[in-house]
């Protein structure tokens, strides 16, 4: 098959996920923030360690959480994250969203989480497990509004640490959450934000990893739902983190398109995006300062 046939097929597939997407939203909402079901146990830790991990793999080098207050955007259906960051030492974890995914996370299983995770000193692994089973500890939060207005859900706390993953690819407006957050970032804070630039419904997205972009916005926008991906690129989110101070922003890519589909994806691209040479990145984190003066920046290769 012809690449252009193929991505003729693809665009034709891909708005008929695009529709399903839109449907399942508009009968269920948002209820499923990853791929793992809630009622998998394992599969809920496994995914939870990865994520810690790949958060700590873009904290800059020596980064000690001891005695840090940080906050998780979006947390999703777990505030596992929290529990990990508690465990090495840091002072507390606020958790902010949306949709009111984890309130109900029982207690047990930070304690099987726990048992996967074999660092942090026993005193802060007690003191983890202290926090996140008690009712309602300020060093061990969440709130949810569905303005998602940062600096009131933060409660009047402000953070060394402000971590993400994959939740800034569902904002409608990027740039008014990272001014919001500026706002609860400490001097010297430091940002990790895990954003996942693909196309996120499951077998097209193996199949043709850039089908978003494929649409013009208008046509793109016809389904539009509360969290459609919003199809922003590391350069716009890096210069909304440079227009409020942060410093040293630098996207670091994690996953490119597979070599075996890399020509077919990144061709038939709607205007915004075709001839982009950031177009073969699947994902990967931002990280920044704040605040600070900017020595570089731009998209890591």
């Amino acid at each position: 098959m012809s690449t252009a046939l193929r991505n003729l097929e693809m665009t034709a597939l891909g708005l008929g996920f695009l529709g399903l997407a839109w449907a399942k939203n508009k009968l269920k909402g948002y209820s499923t923030p990853n791929g793992v079901a809630k009622t998998d146990e394992e599969g809920q830790i496994a995914y939870l360690l990865d994520i810690f991990a790949a958060l700590r793999r873009f904290m800059p080098p020596g980064f000690d959480l001891r005695g840090r207050d940080v906050l998780e955007l979006s947390p999703g259906a777990s505030r596992g994250n929290g529990v990990l960051f508690l465990a090495l030492g840091a002072r507390s974890y606020h958790a902010i969203d949306v949709f009111d995914l984890a309130g109900a996370e029982d207690s047990s299983f930070y304690a099987r989480l726990l048992e996967r995770f074999p660092e942090g000193a026993p005193a802060d692994r007690a003191r983890a497990l202290t926090l996140a089973s008690g009712p309602g500890s300020r060093e061990f939060g969440y709130a949810v509004g569905r303005d998602f207005d940062i600096p009131r859900l933060a409660e009047g706390r402000t953070f060394d640490l402000i971590v993400s993953c994959a939740a800034f690819e569902h904002y409608d407006d990027p740039a008014s959450a990272i001014t919001a957050m500026t706002q609860v970032a400490r001097p010297g804070c430091e940002a990790v934000h895990i954003i996942d630039l693909q196309t996120h419904s499951r077998w097209i997205r193996e199949h043709d990893p850039n089908n978003i972009y494929r649409y013009p916005e208008a046509l793109y926008r016809l389904f539009a739902f509360p969290g459609q991906p919003n199809r922003q690129r590391p350069d716009a989110y890096i210069r909304s983190f440079e227009a409020e101070g942060w410093s040293d922003v630098r996207f670091m890519p994690s996953r490119t398109v597979d070599p075996a589909l890399r020509e077919a994806s990144l061709r038939g691209l709607a205007v915004p995006f075709a001839g982009r040479v950031d177009m073969a990145i699947l994902d990967g984190a931002l990280t920044g300062r704040y605040p600070g003066i900017v020595r570089s920046a731009g998209v890591s290769r």
